[in-house]
């Protein structure tokens, strides 16, 4: 897990997102762009079709899952960019930020859910076992802190504290809103497009 600040996050914003998944996100890419080149200089088949279209498509996936899914928090809000859906709390709406599974924020009456940082039982116990091995070279306090803490449970932690120091008491908050996201949408929607046609063109 990052927490940090990238060339394109606002001024004064934090970004949370895994460590590994862009990696593999933009390894996918690249493959992907060597591919499409080498079929576009050679094939002419429908097989070259179905090919590149596949390519495109996996290019969606790799998008959507990999590049996309991130927690932005700045000066006025904590944001989550999941898989189709934006999420955006203003500080003063923000109930509570908890950890667990995933990093939840309580809003209005409302709980929200980021995809990234997701943690499974069985990550969390490979922690909680690497702390039990490690903790007798730390000192006492920071052998506390970090036992069985994921990256879902640091980040979690962080904005709770941001959310503490730039909320303010207001009698009509803003309220948090969730819209769909149109790009990752359409990395999906054309491609499977594409994809179908060119399947029922090599079967037809």
């Amino acid at each position: 897990m990052t927490a940090t600040v990238f060339p394109k996050t606002p001024p004064g914003a934090r970004l949370f997102r895994s460590a590994a998944a862009p990696f593999f996100g933009w390894a996918w890419m690249v493959f992907a762009v060597a591919n499409l080149a080498d079929i576009i200089w050679r094939g002419r088949d429908t097989a070259s079709l179905v090919a590149a279209a596949l390519m495109l498509l996996g290019s969606g996936i790799g998008y959507v899952i990999a590049l996309r899914p991130r927690i932005v928090a700045d000066t006025d809000a904590v944001r989550f960019h999941n898989l189709f859906r934006d999420v955006r709390v203003p500080w003063d709406a923000v109930e509570r930020i908890e950890g667990g599974d995933a990093v939840y924020v309580h809003a209005g009456g409302r709980r929200f859910r980021a995809f990234v940082l997701q943690t499974s039982p069985r990550t969390r116990a490979k922690v909680e076992m690497k702390a039990r091995r490690e903790e007798k070279g730390l000192p006492d306090a920071v052998a506390d802190y970090v036992r069985g803490r994921t990256a879902t449970d640091f980040a979690a932690e962080q904005l709770q504290e941001m959310a503490g120091e730039r909320s303010r008491e207001s009698e009509s908050p803003a309220e948090p809103t969730a819209t769909w996201a149109w790009p990752p949408i359409a990395a999906l929607a054309l491609p499977g497009a594409v994809t179908l046609g060119a399947l029922v063109i090599a079967l037809a």
